[in-house]
């Protein structure tokens, strides 16, 4: 008897795995709790980047900026910023030293809230010590939106490390922000003439 309620149990647990709508091994963003499936794939993503990752860099300062449309370069949206956002997470939980250059290094105090964080490049620091930048760029297709990240040198411009993702239709339906551009108003990192000690130096500017 005992022998004939393992061998059912067995094929249950058998006929269970056959049916299971997700692949462990490939990984599927279901596996995420509801609403978190763009920072599940952004995570797969961050594991891309680190297949490739140099132990030589891991102390060298990273920023990430927002994710733009690979039409202009120049716009992005609700989606592009929050991938900005997944990826600051991601890193930092790898250990990576990462460098958040919207950070103002004051506290705003005013009736409607407590700020730290601002996008106008006035309110920032001139100069960072800042070695790497994540960057990429969004695209659409019939299946959703195809992602491409990298991390570059911004001494050299030479890419390190790449990933790519595509984001379903599913999972951008209903958003409270729309996929409509969005003009990025705020300070771009460019190349600067010095180095120091802590990284590569960086200018912020309009």
């Amino acid at each position: 008897m005992n022998k004939l309620i393992t061998a059912l149990a067995l094929a249950l647990a058998l006929s269970a795995c056959a049916s299971e709508p997700i692949d462990r091994k490939v990984g599927d963003p279901r596996q995420a709790a509801p609403g978190m499936e763009l920072n599940w794939l952004v995570a797969r993503m961050t594991d891309q980047l680190m297949e490739r990752k140099s132990l030589s860099t891991l102390t060298e300062p990273i920023a990430v900026s927002s994710f733009v449309d690979l039409d202009t370069l120049q716009d992005t949206n609700w989606m592009g910023q929050q991938i900005e956002e997944g990826f600051i997470y991601e890193l930092n939980r790898r250990g990576e030293v990462v460098v958040d250059f919207k950070m103002t290094g004051n506290i705003k105090v005013t009736p409607q809230g407590d700020f730290v964080m601002s996008r106008n490049y006035k309110d920032l620091s001139a100069r960072l010590p800042i070695s790497r930048i994540l960057t990429g760029t969004f695209s659409r297709n019939k299946q959703g939106i195809l992602v491409n990240a990298r991390i570059i040198d911004l001494r050299t411009k030479m890419v390190e490390t790449t990933a790519q993702s595509l984001i379903p239709q599913q999972y951008l339906s209903g958003a409270s922000n729309s996929f409509g551009r969005a003009s990025v108003n705020r300070g771009l990192l460019q190349r600067g003439s010095g180095t120091t000690p802590q990284g590569h130096l960086v200018n912020l500017t309009p």
